[in-house]
């Protein structure tokens, strides 16, 4: 480049309307805006066209926008924006705003060099509509991109590949080039403000039959970067299912259009698209033909419901086996949604010949079944009896590697449940909240011996490879999915939120009079041990401070019978301990809310914590052990939390004491816990299963369980 040219650029106004128009979204750029920006008018000023640069602020509080004022250049605007309002916002407020023949937009972090944008142009000069750089594309180089980031937009090209069949590999790369006619026609009607909006103006182009050519970039993943790798997947799926539903809806104004012939082939991908949900829309608005699911005409006194009938398979409150909690807040979001015509759960017999309590205000919509008994080895013909006479749409298996059974062979048994179902014809989601790879068998109660964990471990690759067989394998920590897919060659497996059991409003941070309360919770006796927990609790009454109480809540786990009485009976001598035994859901906002800090006293780890998003919700600071899995989860997910070593009471104690004694910290804690819990209500996730759950019934040819009649009595 010369000098002279970027000079000219920068002191002359343009003359004509320019070929080139490049905006740059920015929120808080102070750091970078700067070099970007030169990196880009150093390049572009040489390449011999008339160009302008937009930097279309989002409501910065930093130096961002005295910044590029500063640098004194005509041919550079500024549109400013009073509040953040989210990445797509200001990408639209520019591109609207931009008047070039061709409209790029690149992302502040330069990640993508701007020596790229020749390759766009030609393509547009070709006579496309748009071209997207790609990092998917064969030929595309990417540098320094975590492990992290890559499986999950592995994981989210799946998901927009078979659910809104967008014809590009990468949807989400920051440098995009538009002609003006589309980019008016595109950001006009663009309705997602957030992370996403590329996803919506793409699947729009498809729409409207543009022409869009895909296009290998080099691409760095800059220092700096603003993106929560997790944070932004949820928000994406979360997108993705208000598009569909825009769509649906008729938010998205159809263009009218004669296709051209080089459109041809977009127009059978989005005519295909549009056949395929609208026949859909069509069974849910009326009844739809008679077919081999559908209930007669309802009689007088009835009404008709139309959606899935979904059956999930899963321990329930009250029954004491694991995951129980999580079924609880899932199940009663789901029996909010209108797609969940129906819902059936088959859950294990409660003991002594216990009935489960009567569904209240559940509209008719909840049956529970109990047909299956923990321990017993008919567990997985017994339940695909019951799945044979309910004839569900869709069965949802809630479940872990013990949920079945506390002896390997009862437990094994049990989890060939989902094959055998999914051999009967019927669309099979798993939940799985662990793997054998990451258990540690001999703390988790299974391996005894080196022996005997090989065979275990052994089993347990079999096992999996009978779940992989489900129509879809969900899992709530990336480093499962990874090594199921590089292990197992693994297609049908996803990343799946954990969501928030409860929205509540933000907790009360202070501590209520008395004494400071140190609770724990869950099922103990395997690789959760509370001996290191009492005998830290003992250390931290020697200290000359203000009084404490340890509180234990939950009951023994499946594998050890008897355990926390055997505790109890061992540590009798020592004053402020309470055990409260099984806790009913009712109770919980107490327990948690009286609580000063929660502590895990696991030895390992077997998946995702449901305790650790509870107590995210009630604004709790946490004290965990430093475990791989668990301190991965925390630094995920934007928890917080004191770590100690396992098995260590002198640790523990010092790792509890750093809480209590600094109050200020505890609440800090507290609050960031409570804002990591809260990033995802448990509604959100529910919309993600329905959502994959209504595109596995459409790719496996099963139209009368896609949208079925349901007779329901008032």
């Amino acid at each position: 480049m010369a000098y002279a040219d970027y000079l000219r650029w920068k002191t002359t106004p343009l003359a004509t309307t320019p070929e080139l128009s490049i905006v740059i979204p920015a929120y808080n750029e102070a750091d970078r805006i700067v070099p970007t920006i030169g990196a880009i008018a150093s390049y572009v000023s040489g390449m011999g066209i008339d160009w302008e640069l937009i930097i279309a602020d989002d409501g910065s509080q930093d130096e961002t926008i005295a910044l590029v004022e500063g640098l004194g250049m005509v041919n550079a605007k500024v549109l400013r924006a009073p509040a953040n309002g989210g990445k797509g916002s200001a990408v639209q407020r520019g591109m609207l705003a931009a008047s070039g023949r061709y409209q790029l937009f690149a992302d502040a972090d330069n990640s993508t060099p701007i020596e790229e944008v020749t390759k766009l142009i030609a393509q547009l000069r070709a006579g496309y509509d748009i071209a997207i750089g790609s990092r998917a594309a064969q030929g595309a180089e990417e540098a320094h991109r975590s492990p992290l980031r890559r499986l999950m937009s592995g994981s989210l090209r799946w998901i927009v590949r078979h659910v809104l069949r967008i014809g590009v590999l990468d949807t989400q790369c920051g440098f995009k080039l538009f002609t003006r006619d589309a980019a008016q026609l595109l950001y006009r009607r663009q309705k997602i403000m957030g992370f996403s909006f590329d996803l919506e103006i793409l699947y729009l182009a498809f729409k409207y039959r543009l022409r869009v050519a895909e296009v290998p970039i080099s691409w760095v993943d800059a220092p700096g970067s603003k993106v929560d790798a997790l944070k932004e997947a949820r928000r994406f799926i979360n997108d993705l299912v208000r598009i569909k539903w825009n769509d649906l809806r008729g938010v998205y104004p159809r263009q009218i259009q004669q296709p051209q012939p080089a459109q041809v082939a977009r127009q059978s991908i989005a005519d295909r698209l549009r056949s395929a949900w609208g026949s859909v829309k069509k069974a849910f608005a009326s009844p739809p033909a008679a077919t081999a699911h559908a209930q007669p005409k309802a009689e007088s006194g009835t009404t008709e419901r139309f959606g899935m009938h979904i059956a999930v398979v899963t321990t329930y409150p009250p029954s004491a086996g694991t995951l129980n909690e999580y079924a609880y807040h899932f199940v009663r979001c789901l029996l909010q949604k209108p797609e969940a015509a129906s819902v059936t759960l088959l859950v294990d017999e409660l003991p002594h010949g216990a009935a489960y309590p009567q569904p209240e205000d559940t509209e008719g919509k909840l049956q529970i079944i109990p047909c299956w008994r923990f321990g017993d080895m008919r567990n997985a013909a017994r339940i695909s009896t019951a799945i044979g006479q309910i004839k569900p749409d869709v069965v949802l298996f809630n479940i872990q590697f013990a949920s079945f059974g506390g002896d390997k062979i009862a437990a094994a048994l049990g989890l060939s449940a989902p094959m055998l179902v999914k051999a009967m014809g019927y669309t099979t989601i798993v939940l799985m909240h662990n793997i054998m790879e990451t258990v540690d068998l001999r703390n988790a109660g299974y391996g005894s011996s080196r022996l005997s964990e090989l065979l275990i471990r052994s089993a347990g690759s079999i096992i999996t490879r009978m779940l992989l067989s489900a129509d879809l394998v969900a899992l709530t920590i990336p480093k499962y999915v990874e090594i199921l897919e590089r292990k197992y060659g693994a297609h049908n497996v996803l990343l799946a939120p954990h969501g928030a059991f409860e929205q509540i409003p933000p907790p009360a941070l202070e501590l209520k009079p008395g004494p400071a309360v140190i609770m724990t919770f869950g099922k103990f006796g395997t690789y959760k041990k509370i001996e290191t927990l009492i005998e830290a609790f003992k250390l931290l009454q020697l200290r000359n401070t203000a009084p404490v109480q340890l509180v234990i809540a939950g009951t023994d786990s499946p594998n050890a019978k008897g355990y926390l009485e055997s505790v109890r009976q061992q540590y009798a001598d020592v004053t402020n301990i309470r055990f409260t035994g099984y806790v009913a859901e009712n109770d919980v906002p107490q327990l948690f809310g009286d609580a000063a800090v929660v502590v895990f006293p696991y030895t390992s780890t077997t998946g995702s914590s449901g305790v650790l998003h509870q107590a995210g919700n009630y604004g709790k600071a946490v004290v965990l052990p430093q475990l791989g899995d668990l301190a991965e989860l925390i630094e995920e997910e934007g928890y917080s939390g004191e770590f100690f070593t396992p098995d260590d009471p002198t640790s523990l104690a010092s790792a509890i004491a750093s809480v209590l004694d600094d109050d200020t910290r505890r609440q800090h804690m507290g609050m960031r816990n409570y804002l990591a819990a809260c990033g995802l209500p448990m509604a959100d996730v529910v919309d993600w299963y329905l959502l994959h759950a209504q595109l596995v019934l459409e790719h496996t040819a099963r139209p009368a369980q896609a949208a079925r009649s349901i007779r329901v009595g008032n």
